[in-house]
């Protein structure tokens, strides 16, 4: 009878590790969805007016000046991949516009080793259907428009339901960040593939995928 129970209590504690693991795992997946901005709920703008008097550490008057026309920001609070490798400073920001918003993220690290770190891993496990993607590999990765930015100590990520302006971003870098040069620049219009860039002093050179 001692058997029996003791076989029986096996069998409920690794039915019961089964299940928690299962949970876990379910837990650990970030839904996407949940965070873009073009799902407006929870989010609390700062309105226009606003702006200037709160440290969003994001340059809005350049973004203005070059006609990005910005209603409203907000702080984003909910959990993305590359939070999971120890940023420095993390940037997650929803800018409002006319008629849609722009998911605004910058993760800046220690060093050019655990920048890479942050990036291989992502593009190696990206959006809600995790996929898996090479590095100058075109494909589209997501439904909206997205453009990630690479250099030695940050990477941004950049995404809306509506087009975004490719050059218009790069001249904010320049003017906000005095940044010119980005090591791996991805860029996807709508129902498109990815193209890939290097960006040397303004310049956009296509980057040839790994084989």
């Amino acid at each position: 009878m001692s058997r029996f129970v003791s076989i029986n209590l096996l069998v409920f504690t690794l039915v019961f590790i089964s299940l928690s693991c299962n949970s876990s795992s379910k837990k650990s997946v970030i839904n996407m969805s949940d965070i873009t901005p073009h799902s407006e709920r929870n989010i609390s703008y700062s309105n226009k007016e606003k702006i200037d008097t709160i440290d969003f550490g994001f340059n809005s008057a350049v973004a203005n000046e070059l006609g990005f026309n910005l209603s409203g920001l907000a702080f984003i609070e909910r959990p993305m991949f590359p939070d999971r490798f120890s940023a420095k400073r993390t940037k997650k920001l929803a800018l409002r516009q006319e008629i849609d918003s722009t998911l605004f993220c910058q993760w800046s690290f220690k060093d050019s080793t655990q920048t890479k770190n942050a990036f291989y891993n992502w593009i190696d496990c990206f959006g809600e259907k995790n996929k898996s993607i090479h590095f100058g590999q075109k494909v589209n990765f997501q439904k909206d428009n997205f453009i990630i930015l690479v250099n030695d100590t940050s990477l941004t990520y950049i995404s809306s339901e509506k087009k975004i302006q490719l050059d218009d971003w790069l001249l904010f870098f320049e003017k906000s960040q005095k940044i010119k040069n980005w090591k791996t620049l991805i860029y996807q219009g709508t129902r498109a593939k990815a193209t890939w860039y290097s960006v040397i002093e303004g310049k956009k050179e296509p980057l040839k995928p790994t084989k």
